[in-house]
């Protein structure tokens, strides 16, 4: 296995463990009786707190941006040029789950400022990077 195809596996499983824990939290609740399983439906008002809501939106950043970073991991693997994408692949994805994390921790602007957006930026340019290799431009 490549180590870009090895980035996708970790990339996948930060999302599945983003998703299981907000499964297990919804489950809890509903099996506690604190909650009816319909209390979160798309659009409505939830009654979590703070925490579960960055976790929530931590998943929708990640989602977000999978398709382009699978998108990107499976050319270079098609097309034979996966050394194009191996040397950033966990860089990439350590970088995804610094974002979240960062984003889990605290919305305060400084995180958001020093830590969460630095983060974000650093897999765009990563993905610019790789789609002007692999297409040649660079």
């Amino acid at each position: 296995m490549t180590s870009s195809l090895f980035g996708m596996a970790g990339y996948t499983g930060w999302v599945l463990l983003l998703l299981l824990t907000i499964i297990a939290y919804r489950g809890f609740m509903v099996m506690s009786f604190k909650r009816k399983a319909d209390a979160w439906t798309r659009g409505g008002e939830t009654q979590d707190g703070p925490l579960l809501k960055r976790i929530c939106d931590a998943l929708s950043n990640s989602l977000e941006t999978a398709p382009l970073f699978f998108g990107i991991i499976l050319l270079a693997n098609v097309s034979d040029q996966s050394a194009v994408t191996d040397g950033l692949a966990m860089t990439y994805v350590g970088a995804r789950i610094i974002q979240s994390v960062s984003h889990i921790i605290s919305v305060h602007h400084l995180m958001i400022f020093v830590v969460r957006f630095p983060a974000f930026l650093a897999q765009v340019a990563i993905l610019i990077w790789w789609s002007l290799s692999l297409t040649s431009v660079i």
